[in-house]
């Protein structure tokens, strides 16, 4: 019988949430992330809880072609590494947006947040590891309205991230 650890998660949001960008804006590049201050002292505070730290961002510049996959897995490296300490157990992208002119990227998805399918995909990860999910104690930060109505189809709590951040 295998044995699996039960954890809340602390789903995230990245870009304004976490981090900008610091020509304005969209993330444009690597080299274009900042991290908001203090951001890493609270999300390692929640990590020593027993939180699963789960990032999940929209990223439809791929559908648009402002973007490609390899460019936003450049933008994910680079955000880890300008923590002290990476606090990340995983985070998953949404690359679909209606209305996009790069296939298979142009359509409806799950995935895409207000959506619970990347929070599904991170349930899914944790499982492969044994964790699962305690979706009673999870809660997630965001700074749109698409952000909070992926708590609520969810079913878990939803906190600004400039109150969440104290900003």
């Amino acid at each position: 019988m295998e044995i699996y650890i039960l954890k809340p998660a602390l789903f995230l949001d990245l870009d304004d949430t976490i981090r900008y960008s610091k020509s304005g804006g969209f993330v444009s590049s690597p080299e274009d992330i900042a991290l908001f201050e203090d951001v890493e002292e609270i999300i390692w505070n929640y990590k020593n809880e027993g939180f699963l730290i789960c990032g999940i961002t929209n990223q439809g510049g791929v559908a648009f072609g402002h973007k490609t996959i390899a460019d936003n897995e450049a933008e994910l490296q680079q955000t880890r590494s300008l923590f002290d300490h990476d606090p990340f157990d995983m985070i998953m992208s949404c690359y679909s947006m209606p209305g996009g002119k790069v296939q298979p990227y142009n359509h409806r998805s799950l995935l895409r947040k207000p959506d619970i399918g990347m929070l599904v995909q991170c349930e899914l990860q944790a499982f492969q590891e044994g964790i699962i999910i305690d979706w009673t104690k999870s809660i997630m930060v965001g700074d749109r309205d698409t952000d909070e109505l992926c708590a609520g189809n969810a079913g878990i709590p939803f906190y600004w991230a400039d109150s969440f951040f104290f900003r």
